[in-house]
Formats: structure tokens, C-alpha cells, sequence
């Protein structure tokens, strides 16, 4: 059995307009401060990780803001704020229909999750592995291994695409195919794969 892998942000869905987010409320820290706190802080790794719940990061972020909201408020900014590639969705519904696996593995916050379900159909996945409910991420070694056990398959069996170098080259590193590629990208790159796995069926 193939499975074919799919990050989330940057390759199904459209990254998010952070400079959005970032307009609609009046910060005390301009944009590029904003994004390293919001992306590549402390608090920001732990959220992905799952060990602070999205009211911990909304309090670690609201330190930072002028104007006074509610994190319920804070949520429907954030959660209708989203969209995605159609080709990867129309791909995504055609591996289904040659009867592949399709997963999703994505390092997201529990909001990114919330997010998801709202504007998504997950049902489309036949697994998901979620950096918040896994407490692990994206290049470490142990989310792929992970991944390939829950499977009970093989690391050459999964076929992985992402829009981050740094995750396709630990994919391969643990003997995943993997592929740096976008929204954009992924309907050539996984009409080529199909190609070349009919051609070996043939064979």
C-alpha cells in the first residue's frame, strides 16, 4: 500500500495572511517582531507542540497588544482566515479514487486545528498527524518513525510533500520519498509519481 502525505500550510492550504492578523489589531510591536513572536518564540513552539493550550499563547500574545479583546474575538480572526489550493484538493480526491491512503502531517497549533475542521472536510484523510496532539514536529526524526509505525508500513511506501526544505530533507534522511514542493506544484509532481508507479505495476 502507497500512502501519499501532505503538510498543511503552504501546500494544501494557502499560508495565512499573517500581515491580516497582524492589521486587524493595534500592537504595541511592529510586524517583523510580531511574526518572530507569533511563528519562531518560545511560547509559538510550545503551542505547536501541544504543552500550552491556545488561551496560554493568546495571554503570552496579549501582553503585546494595545487594543483589549477577547480571545473568542482573537479566534474568529484567526479561524476565517483561510484558504486553499484547489489542485491539491482535486489531487487529493483522486488519489482517493485509485483507492490510495492520503494523509495529512502538519505541525499546527490546536487553534491551526479548530481552523482546519471549520473550513476543511477532514474526513478526506484516512490518518492525521498533528504536531499539538503528537507533542512532537516536524524535522525531528521521531514524527516520521512515528508516522511509518502507526502506518505499519514502509518509509519508501510514503510519498511526502511539503513546502519547508528543512522537513523534506529529514523525510529522506529516514527514507521517506519526499518532495519540496507548493500548492502550485503538486498536481504535475503527483501526476509524475503515478506515472512512474503504474509503469512498475505494468512491469
Amino acid at each position: 500500500m502507497k500512502y501519499f502525505v501532505f503538510d498543511l500550510g503552504g501546500v494544501l492550504s494557502v499560508p495565512m495572511n499573517i500581515r491580516r492578523l497582524y492589521d486587524q489589531i493595534n500592537w504595541k510591536i511592529n510586524f517583523d517582531e510580531f511574526v518572530k513572536k507569533f511563528n519562531f518564540s518560545e511560547e509559538a513552539i510550545k503551542a505547536h507542540k501541544g504543552e500550552i493550550t491556545t488561551k496560554d499563547f493568546f495571554e503570552y500574545l496579549k501582553q503585546y497588544m494595545n487594543k483589549d479583546i477577547t480571545l473568542d474575538e482573537f479566534e474568529d480572526m484567526y479561524i476565517n482566515n483561510d484558504e486553499f489550493y484547489q489542485d491539491t484538493i482535486d489531487t487529493i480526491n483522486y488519489l482517493k479514487k485509485l483507492k490510495y491512503k492520503v494523509c495529512l502531517l502538519s505541525n499546527l497549533k490546536e487553534i491551526d486545528y479548530k481552523k482546519l475542521k471549520q473550513n476543511f472536510d477532514t474526513s478526506l484523510f484516512d490518518e492525521m498527524f498533528l504536531s499539538y496532539k503528537l507533542h512532537m514536529m516536524k524535522p525531528d526524526d521521531d514524527i516520521y518513525q512515528y508516522v511509518i509505525d502507526i502506518l505499519k508500513t514502509k518509509s519508501e511506501d510514503l510519498y511526502f510533500f511539503d513546502d519547508n526544505k528543512e522537513n523534506i530533507d529529514s523525510a529522506i534522511r529516514n527514507g521517506i520519498h519526499a518532495y519540496h514542493v507548493t500548492g502550485h506544484q503538486v498536481k504535475e509532481k503527483i501526476s509524475k509519481i503515478l506515472e512512474s508507479l503504474r509503469a512498475i505495476d505494468e512491469y
